[in-house]
């Protein structure tokens, strides 16, 4: 089954085209990675299948479900690291992580265990109640990983996700392969 298929996908800024009829199928369970020039539409491609820029034509599938009509419930399932992440810099990451928790509605529970998995796999236990704004770009990177899979998502959209990591922690995301996504209830 396919867990993104993108047909004739189309997108111009000005004169400008950013996508230009795009067609691709992405196989459940599998791991994709977009190669090409700067400005060859692979943000913009991301950014439309996260929901956070639209398309002027074309039809994006997730599963055997048309996103444009997609509820809330459905755009949930996804994760998305964008190219440089944006923090609330006077937050910790452990609250940062709780104040995404709630945006996707997980209790209490749940979140507590989410965020402490997550700080531990991303590197960040240790750092967890300093604030955000005092961390380095990688750190910054780790957290955007983390929050990005705050949501158990089915579908994982990463826009350079190891642009600013150092080679440990580069190797170990390497070591580690694609996350554990859990099938879909």
């Amino acid at each position: 089954m396919n867990s993104v298929k993108i047909e004739a996908l189309r997108k111009k800024y000005g004169s400008v085209n950013a996508l230009d009829g795009l067609n691709l199928k992405v196989e459940s369970g599998s791991v994709f990675g977009f190669l090409g020039p700067n400005g060859a539409g692979k943000t913009t491609t991301l950014r439309i299948l996260a929901g956070l820029a639209q398309a002027d034509s074309g039809s994006i599938f997730f599963g055997d479900q048309n996103i444009a009509k997609a509820n809330a419930g459905q755009k949930a399932r996804l994760g998305y690291l964008p190219e440089e992440p944006a923090f609330y810099t006077w937050m910790s990451p452990r609250e940062y992580l709780d104040y995404i928790g709630k945006i996707f509605k997980l209790d209490t529970k749940e979140r507590r265990i989410r965020i402490d998995q997550l700080l531990e796999q991303s590197g960040l236990k240790d750092v967890s109640k300093r604030r955000i704004g005092g961390f380095s770009r990688g750190m910054r990177q780790r957290l955007g990983i983390a929050q990005a899979l705050v949501n158990h998502p089915s579908i994982l959209l990463l826009d350079e996700p190891v642009s600013a990591l150092d080679p440990t922690m580069t190797s170990w995301l390497e070591a580690a392969g694609p996350p554990n996504l859990p099938k879909e209830p």
